[in-house]
């Protein structure tokens, strides 16, 4: 049974379909505070436009050890596919009950080292293939592959976001937006790192699809994760068909960005994830 964070970009939806278990962190504004696939994204992103202050936060150690207990009391073996442990404290709450928890062994847990739709491509490849092996460890070898081979490129439209959550010096972050630069940024295990820094969509578009083009090269059926804020008719009709054009025989979905991520990079934001078949 596969579990992972739902920072990874994994719907509700997407998990029903494929077996799996979301664990959600917060979105908070002002006095509300709601699990992040509860939370609705317009009404998130248009607060985020008016200038709200939005934070997020990790459910209660307490709530994160009862959902470690649940999910053994109903599945035999199951793996959770960490956020990385350099974004929230999941994979350290969920080991150390483990230690004391799981004499047999039952719960594998993996600090993926990603977040965003890099975790949700590695998430969504490893809950297929859980669903047809009969080896839980060939599962953790699949997804400790899969974690080495994803990639994503996030494309931010306005830096004051990351500023105001800390993410980014104030004095930087101020001078691209005067600039008019968009920074690119990926997931790492190290943090989120400048990829690169562009002028506008065009821009964006045209670096989304050299990245993709050096990525998989001549893979055949490649799973590639385009991410949307509140700009899913501008990402549907500018980026989707011009990826579907070069990798014809790709695998393309089509996902709202996680809301602790949006929360982060704010409106304008939008993404691509992807994973080769053949790694």
């Amino acid at each position: 049974h596969i579990v992972t964070d739902a920072a990874g970009s994994v719907t509700r939806e997407d998990a029903a379909r494929l077996g799996m278990t979301l664990l959600d962190s917060y979105i908070v504004v002002g006095d509300k505070s709601l699990p992040e696939t509860l939370f609705p994204p317009e009404e998130l992103y248009a607060l985020m436009r008016s200038g709200a202050k939005v934070t997020t936060a990790q459910a209660s150690v307490f709530e994160r050890h009862q959902r470690c207990q649940s999910i053994l009391s109903r599945y035999g073996q199951a793996l959770y596919l960490c956020v990385g442990s350099v974004y929230t404290g999941n994979y350290e709450v969920a080991a150390a009950w483990k230690e004391r928890n799981d004499p047999e062994n039952r719960l594998a847990v993996i600090d993926t080292g990603l977040a965003s739709g890099r975790l949700g491509v590695v998430a969504l490849a490893t809950a297929r293939y859980a669903l047809q092996a009969d080896d839980a460890e060939n599962v953790i070898r699949f997804a400790k592959a899969a974690v080495r081979m994803s990639q994503e490129y996030i494309f931010l439209d306005r830096l004051q976001y990351l500023v105001a959550g800390g993410r980014l010096s104030k004095t930087k972050g101020f001078l691209g937006d005067l600039f008019h630069m968009k920074p690119v940024i990926s997931p790492t295990a190290e943090g989120a790192v400048k990829a690169g820094t562009v002028r506008d969509k065009d821009e964006q578009l045209k670096f989304a699809l050299e990245k993709l083009e050096k990525g998989l090269g001549q893979d055949t059926r490649p799973l590639i994760m385009l991410e949307y804020s509140d700009n899913r008719q501008w990402v549907e009709n500018n980026v989707l068909g011009e990826i579907k054009s070069r990798f014809a025989s790709a695998e393309i979905t089509l996902q709202p960005l996680s809301l602790t991520s949006g929360a982060h990079m704010g409106p304008g934001t939008w993404a691509v994830a992807f994973l080769p078949a053949t790694h």
